[in-house]
Formats: structure tokens, C-alpha cells, sequence
């Protein structure tokens, strides 16, 4: 014979898996927490981390607006210079010749803020392409032929200061504002200021983080203070092309990190600042203590299994203790636990397992009583079985002779009889029958009853013809006549009715027993019928009648029961429509 596989299989001890669960607890607890730690640190770093980043645009915004106001400074100081003004106004008779009106553009320059921190190569005044005076802060430091350029690139009807880049000398910003006549309003020159784009780049450079970087871009210019992330800094300029003059700040990927951005677009330079932060930066020092953290897991997990094995070890000693006293009472070696000292727990379960021993001694001598007397009494009624075909036979012979001597109740009654005994016998084999033949059920029974009580008691059964081929339980509405008619109808004094009607609902039918017989001082709640001594004069039959009708139909089908003293009794019930 084949032996299950499953036999074969080891079960785990009760050990291992107390040392399995402590340890699976606390490392799942650790790590858990270490992720809602880590999680938690991070958004708080990266949050923190945007609100520098904010703070850093708005200290580049603060600069750039600065230099420019500077700048136009500078413009203004020239500008309002008499000497200079005098020689762009056409309209003045100015005997200054160009050497004069340059070095008054040297001596205004050197002493202006921005010479001291290298920012201004020099300074231009164009009055035509071929015409203008130039302040330099050495020889070879501008060029002429590009500022020349930036001129042919500038609408003389501009008013709006402008910043250009010319590709011949990259490192240089030019700075660009038209002047007008003060007394016509027309245009007479362009001044042109040199900015060393270098110092600039140097001077946003030295308050930002490592790998950060700064970007002002517009359509002509792009600068930048780092110059390999400028690969990075035009993919991020190109997923910015929404940006109008809101401040913007989010999550970027560009290079293939991600940077968290804050820019702003300039309005009155045409120009976007954008400040730039690696995100994985700020988590690399969190990163170096989240692996601390999982050192220091490890370890304390090392701790927590040699210390589950102790417990666990503790644990189950007196239970490998108990086993092998069971062992030995199943072997016969002994037939009690001796007390087991180390947990008092232990020592009630070996008491409470010894007194079992001895219940289960006394319930197998009471049960072979019982099985002896059992075994007489099942001789006693296969000796006093009577054949139910044998008694239907007798019955029908009993009315063949009632026939025989011309009396038909008699046959009548043996006939209503033999059929109530015949659906007994059937009801065992059947759960459900026709509700016409519960109906022809009824009749018989309280055909009999009739034949017993005379004139007493009149019958009347109503029911929808529509019914009559749907399936109802067997026996559920003679119990109700019977109920009605020794209880209700039998004590009464004077002559009784009973009525049974089957109503048709949407969905189910109801069947109602009604009689005016002497009905209840109290509606019992027949859940709580219990059997007497004299189940005669019980209601114990409604209770069993109730129990089976929820078994088979639910709440549905309970028993409702409506009485006023010595008027009318009705007890109802519900049935599903129910077809073979």
C-alpha cells in the first residue's frame, strides 16, 4: 500500500518557530522602520533642499537686478557728463577734440565701483559705426569690430537696455542703451559697456553648493557657471518654455539625474535665471548612515536569534518534558502525569489532563453499560418490528370488511388512516411534497377528527388553484390543524371552525391555520418551547415545526402567531415558490 507523501514530511518544532517568529518580528519591525526613517529624512531633506534652492534664485535675481542698476549707473554717470554730453548733442558747438572727451571717459570709469572688481573691459560711445570714443581698462581688452557688430544688431529706436554676446569674443557681455537728444528726444549715440563675463561667472560661482550650478539664458545668451553642466542646462531650459513670469520649482531630469530646479523669467531683462541642485546630493550623506543603520540591523538581529533560542529552549523544555510522560502513559508504562514544578501553567495542564484520565475511565466503564443495554434493547426491537407493509395490508383488509357489511364511516375512517400512516412513512424518504397532497393530508386528519368530535368542529380549506403544483414541506400544515384543534377548538365550549387558506404573494405564498377556539392569554415565543412530561399538552410540535421551516427557508419562513382570547387564533408562515 502506497504511503501519502505528506506523511513523510517533517513538521517544524515549536522551538524553531518561537525563534523563527521573535527574530521575523523585530527584523521586519527594524526594517520597517528604517524605511518610514529613511522616507521620512528624505522629504525632509529635499524639501529643505528646495528652500535653499529658492532662496539662492532669489539671491541671484537680487544680483543680476543689482549689476544692472550698476550698470545703467554707469550709463547715466556718462550720459549726464557734461563733456560727453556736449560732444553727442549735434546741436552743440563742442571745440573738445576726441583725446579729451576719452580721457574724461577714463577718469569717470576708474573711479566707478564695478572698475575696482574687474567686471568692465571698457566702455563704448558710438555716434556712427566709424565714429566713437572708447575707455579701456588696458590695450587689447576691447574689441572694436565686435562692439560694431552688437551696434548693427541694436534698433536706434530702442529705449530698453540690452545684453548681448557676440560669438568672436565669448567671454565678454555687452550691455547695450541708446541715448537721446535731451533737447529734440532723437537719437545721437549708443553706448556700449564691456563686461568681463569671466569675473561675472566667478562672482554667482563662489556663493553656490558643489555640483550646483546657475543658468541665464535667453534667446542670445547663455550663461552659466559651470560649463559641463551646460549640456544639462539646455535640456532643462527646453522643458521651461511655459515659464512666463511665475517663479517655478519642481523635480527635473537632465543628464540623466535629477535636479531640483527653481527659475524665473526677467521681464524687464528678457532673460530666465535658473538655479539647478542635484537631488541625489543631499541624500548621499543619508545614504552613507542608512547603511550604518543596516550594519548596526544586522547585528542586532545576530543578537536577537541567540536570544530566541534561549527563550524558545526555555520555553519548550517542559513541553518535551510532558511529551515523554505521554509517551510513556500511551505505552502503558504509567497511567498518570507526576506534576510538572517548572511553570505552574504545566502543572495545571498535567492536573487537568489527569482528571481527564480519570473522566474518560469512568465515560468507558458507563459506556460499555451503555453499549450492553443498547445492544438488549436493539434485540428487544428487531424481536417486536412489524413489517409496515403488513399493517397497510391489515388496515385495507379491515375496510374491505367495512365495505363488505355496509359501513361506509368505518371505511372511511380506516381509509383516512391508512393514508396518514402511509404519508408518515413516506415523509421519511421525501423532505418535500405537492402542496395538494399536503392539502388531501389535511383532509384525512381532520376528517377523522371530524368523525371524533361530530357537529363540533366544521373544516374549511381555501387555496389558489395556482398553487397546488408547488413543492411545500411534508407535514408542515397538519401540525398547525392539530395544534389548533387540541388546544384551540377542543377546550372551547360550543361548536368551532377551523379554516386553512393558501394566499399567492408576488414571490411566495403564505399559509394560514385560523380557528376561533379559545386562543392565548400570552403569544408564546416559540423558540422557547421546551418538551414537558406531557407533551400533550405542549406546544413542542410548533417549536419543531418553526426549527425545520428556518432550517429549510430562512428567516422567511418563522412562525407568526396572532391570538385574541375566545375570538381568533391565526398561526402564518411563509413559503418560497418552489417548482420540481
Amino acid at each position: 500500500m502506497a504511503i501519502p507523501l505528506f506523511i513523510n514530511k517533517k513538521k517544524g518544532t515549536l522551538r524553531m518557530y518561537i525563534t523563527l517568529v521573535i527574530t521575523v518580528i523585530l527584523a521586519v519591525s527594524l526594517i520597517l522602520s528604517g524605511i518610514f526613517f529613511y522616507k521620512k529624512t528624505a522629504n525632509i531633506l529635499i524639501e529643505n533642499q528646495k528652500q535653499q534652492v529658492m532662496k539662492e534664485l532669489s539671491q541671484v535675481n537680487q544680483n543680476i537686478t543689482g549689476q544692472v542698476n550698476n550698470l545703467d549707473y554707469v550709463n547715466a554717470l556718462f550720459v549726464s557728463n557734461t563733456i560727453i554730453r556736449e560732444a553727442i548733442e549735434p546741436s552743440v558747438d563742442d571745440s573738445r577734440n576726441k583725446l579729451d572727451i576719452e580721457k574724461q571717459m577714463s577718469f569717470l570709469l576708474i573711479n566707478t565701483y564695478m572698475w575696482e572688481q574687474n567686471y568692465i573691459n571698457g566702455v563704448c560711445i558710438f555716434q556712427s559705426p566709424s565714429e566713437y570714443y572708447l575707455a579701456t581698462s588696458g590695450p587689447g581688452t576691447v574689441n572694436i569690430k565686435a562692439n560694431q557688430d552688437i551696434l548693427q544688431s541694436i534698433s536706434t529706436s530702442d529705449p530698453n537696455l540690452n545684453i548681448k554676446m557676440e560669438d568672436s569674443t565669448p567671454s565678454v557681455l555687452y550691455f547695450v542703451r541708446n541715448i537721446f537728444s535731451s533737447y529734440t528726444g532723437e537719437y545721437v549715440a549708443t553706448i556700449i559697456i564691456n563686461v568681463n563675463k569671466n569675473t561675472l561667472i566667478d562672482f554667482y560661482n563662489a556663493g553656490i553648493g558643489r555640483e550646483w550650478f546657475i543658468y541665464l539664458y535667453n534667446d542670445e545668451i547663455n550663461l552659466i557657471t559651470d560649463s559641463q553642466s551646460l549640456p544639462c542646462a539646455d535640456e532643462i531650459s527646453g522643458k521651461l518654455d511655459f515659464l512666463n513670469n511665475e517663479t517655478y520649482l519642481e523635480e527635473i531630469d537632465a543628464g540623466g539625474q535629477s535636479y531640483l530646479t527653481a527659475a524665473e523669467k526677467l521681464p524687464n531683462l528678457d532673460m530666465t535665471s535658473v538655479v539647478a541642485a542635484p537631488r541625489n546630493q543631499v541624500l548621499e550623506k543619508l545614504n552613507d548612515t542608512l547603511r550604518t543603520y543596516m550594519l548596526v540591523l544586522a547585528v542586532i538581529v545576530t543578537l536577537v536569534l541567540c536570544i530566541s533560542i534561549i527563550i524558545s529552549r526555555a520555553v519548550t523544555r517542559p513541553i518535551d518534558n510532558m511529551i515523554y510522560q505521554l509517551n510513556k502513559i500511551a505505552e502503558g508504562k504509567k497511567d498518570r502525569l507526576p506534576p510538572l514544578e517548572m511553570y505552574s501553567e504545566f502543572n495545571n495542564l498535567a492536573d487537568a489532563f489527569n482528571h481527564m484520565l480519570d473522566k474518560l475511565d469512568t465515560y468507558y466503564k458507563d459506556n460499555l453499560e451503555k453499549q450492553l443495554l443498547l445492544k438488549n434493547a436493539e434485540i428487544k426491537a428487531l424481536q417486536s418490528q412489524m413489517d409496515p407493509h403488513f399493517m397497510f395490508n391489515t388496515l385495507n383488509t379491515i375496510a374491505w370488511k367495512a365495505q363488505m357489511t355496509n359501513n361506509p364511516e368505518i371505511y372511511q375512517m380506516v381509509i383516512s388512516l391508512g393514508e396518514l400512516l402511509k404519508a408518515n412513512v413516506v415523509s421519511k424518504d421525501f423532505t418535500c411534497v405537492k402542496l395538494e397532497d399536503e392539502l388531501r393530508y389535511v383532509k384525512f386528519y381532520t376528517y377523522l377528527q371530524k368523525m371524533r368530535f361530530e357537529e363540533k368542529i366544521s373544516v374549511e380549506i381555501q387555496a389558489d388553484s395556482s398553487l397546488l403544483h408547488y413543492k411545500v414541506p411534508c407535514f408542515c400544515i397538519q401540525p398547525l390543524v392539530e395544534n389548533s384543534i387540541v388546544h384551540g377548538l377542543e377546550p372551547k365550549k360550543g361548536k368551532g371552525k377551523l379554516v386553512v387558506n393558501v394566499i399567492k404573494h408576488k414571490d411566495c405564498m403564505e399559509i394560514l391555520v385560523a380557528d376561533n377556539g379559545i386562543g392565548f392569554e400570552t403569544i408564546p415565543d416559540i423558540c422557547d418551547i421546551r418538551p414537558s412530561s406531557d407533551e400533550s399538552h405542549t406546544h413542542i410540535g410548533l417549536r419543531n415545526l418553526d426549527r425545520r421551516l428556518y432550517l429549510l427557508f430562512g428567516e422567511m419562513a418563522h412562525l407568526k402567531i396572532t391570538s385574541t382570547l375566545n375570538v381568533c387564533t391565526t398561526i402564518s408562515f411563509k413559503l418560497p415558490l418552489i417548482v420540481d
